[in-house]
């Protein structure tokens, strides 16, 4: 899959969380969505702002996808946004940076990795339970 065609796939199927994507199709719209974040934030922050929030739910689809390609559920998407809840939950309970601040960092960045590992790795061969092979 192109540049061009991941960006068009990707807006086609922006609340499209079944079926899967290609690995193409998830690093593309990737690298598209972090050069106009980048771009926009040298012109305002606010319109960095207002691009992220209107392309969080098309990344959060494609990403969806993406996992459901090397036959993982969705929802390891969403599962850092647990210990990065108990990191907001230490800042305001404990101290800024105590230690259930801490132990939420960790475990934030533990699974980030993962999820990036996942979007990394080749896709299942054949159709699984989410659908058919996007390489086909």
């Amino acid at each position: 899959m192109t540049f061009t065609e991941s960006i068009a796939t990707c807006f086609s199927k922006f609340v499209v969380f079944s079926g899967r994507a290609r690995r193409s199709e998830f690093w593309w719209f990737a690298l598209f969505l972090a050069v106009v974040d980048i771009a926009l934030s040298f012109v305002s922050d606010g319109l960095s702002s207002l691009w992220n929030l209107a392309t969080l739910l098309p990344y959060a689809a494609v990403a969806w996808r993406r996992l459901h390609d090397i036959d993982r559920t969705g929802l390891w998407t969403i599962v850092p946004l647990i210990p990065a809840i108990i990191m907001i939950v230490g800042m305001v309970a404990d101290n800024p940076f105590g230690p259930v601040f801490w132990i939420g960092a960790v475990g934030f960045a533990a699974l980030s990795i993962l999820n990036i590992v996942f979007w990394a790795s080749k896709g299942t061969v054949g159709p699984n339970q989410y659908g058919e092979d996007p390489v086909t």
